[in-house]
């Protein structure tokens, strides 16, 4: 368990910018001087498959700001953005991800971090920025253990990312306990009692699996094959044919929109037939990589998915209506663009920690974000659990239509 800080935080306000009458003035950390201004950094990749998810963040992000007026409270905010990406490593980098991480940590000014996309790039600079005291916001990283226990976490987790032993972490998103619990039920509505699940061995599809498991067995489902693709694992060619041996009534596939993907689940229908249902979490929630255009899978293939997708929003939202129409047509049902509803937040709840903090001081700022408590927001109204998870616990169904779009077909709520 991650321990909280332990000082005083003032009242949650309704809007980030509203500070409490009395705080006690900012000031500048090591000095007794006020502080009047703080830098909100991000960590978001510029390149490869998770660009346009990091484009719309940042819009979210720099909308988010500019409706603040670049105030929290008293307080003057900068956006700093950062690219964690290379061309060499084809979207985000270790080492980009790192100093990004030490760059901000190492900022005076720096307020609060927006970052990262990815729960493995995540793993890398939570410790620095916990060491340093910088409160992080993550807009979409989901594996179980960045905060807490549990089916899917790996030893040593959460802890590990935590080495003063206290929090600084929040996310927005549900994890993937959530997500794993979804995909069980839909598996088990579907009759699919012989359960072949694979993964391509990323952290996040790596924790989600076992979580998928043990929701099956729960529910009264075999798993019959549970493995993971690559040199250590199972040769992504053999797949089907292992299922095809183990009389599997529906395979899920966890990991990334790759040629891979499509390979594995191309011969995966030819070897299980017609009948067979197959599953996906997030990561084949691509347009990009459904469209028959892309060469990857058949249309008809790519019509038998069924996908999870983070949660879009709360539907009765204004201001969640007012960002997606600025996207134009078809951002309501595309899964990228609901990011923008990620990256808005992330910055709204930023800029709230601030005013909430009283003082702008680092420690003030982080006790501030993880007592955050029935926030009302674009994604709905929820909490920073202990630990920083979010109190958010749902997921949304979608299907494929001829053309490789997304069709929503409903929201399942977990517990």
């Amino acid at each position: 368990m991650i321990a909280r800080c332990s000082a005083a935080v003032v009242a949650v306000v309704a809007l980030a910018g509203c500070g409490a009458q009395g705080d006690p003035e900012p000031t500048t950390p090591g000095t007794d001087e006020p502080i009047t201004e703080l830098t909100i950094y991000s960590s978001l990749p510029s390149q490869g498959p998770d660009r346009e998810e990091a484009i719309r963040v940042r819009q979210g992000i720099d909308l988010a700001l500019e409706q603040a007026g670049g105030n929290a409270g008293d307080i003057a905010i900068t956006h700093e953005p950062l690219d964690n990406a290379t061309r060499e490593d084809e979207g985000w980098s270790a080492a980009r991800v790192s100093a990004n991480a030490r760059e901000a940590a190492q900022e005076d000014d720096a307020g609060v971090y927006i970052g990262e996309l990815r729960s493995a790039a995540s793993v890398l600079s939570m410790p620095i920025l916990n060491e340093a005291g910088v409160a992080q916001i993550s807009p979409a990283a989901s594996a179980v253990g960045l905060t807490r226990e549990g089916p899917g976490a790996q030893e040593g987790e959460p802890g590990r990312y935590y080495p003063t032993g206290e929090g600084h972490f929040a996310r927005l998103i549900p994890d993937d306990g959530v997500q794993g619990a979804v995909l069980a039920g839909l598996m088990v509505e579907e009759r699919c009692m012989r359960a072949a699940l694979v993964n391509d061995g990323e952290l996040e599809p790596a924790q989600l699996v076992p979580v998928v498991a043990q929701a099956l067995r729960d529910q009264g489902a075999e798993v019959v094959l549970d493995d993971v693709l690559g040199e250590d694992g199972l040769p992504p060619d053999r797949v089907a044919e292992r299922a095809g041996e183990a009389d599997a009534d529906c395979l899920l596939y966890a990991g990334g929109a790759t040629p891979q993907a499509a390979r594995v689940l191309l011969q995966a229908a030819e070897q299980l037939g017609e009948s067979t249902a197959l599953f996906a979490a997030k990561g084949l929630a691509e347009p990009s990589f459904l469209a028959p255009r892309s060469g990857l899978l058949p249309t008809e293939l790519a019509q038998r998915l069924t996908l999870t997708v983070p949660p879009g929003g709360e539907p009765a939202s204004p201001v969640r209506a007012a960002l997606l129409d600025e996207l134009g047509p078809g951002a309501q049902d595309d899964p990228a663009s609901r990011y923008v509803l990620y990256g808005y937040e992330a910055m709204q709840l930023a800029l709230d920690a601030i005013a909430r903090s009283g003082t702008g001081r680092r420690e003030d700022v982080v006790d501030a974000l993880l007592d955050t408590q029935d926030r009302r927001s674009v994604l709905g109204t929820y909490s920073i659990e202990d630990g920083g998870g979010s109190s958010l616990s749902e997921y949304a169904v979608f299907g494929v239509d001829d053309m490789g779009a997304l069709v929503p077909r409903r929201v399942v709520a977990v517990g």
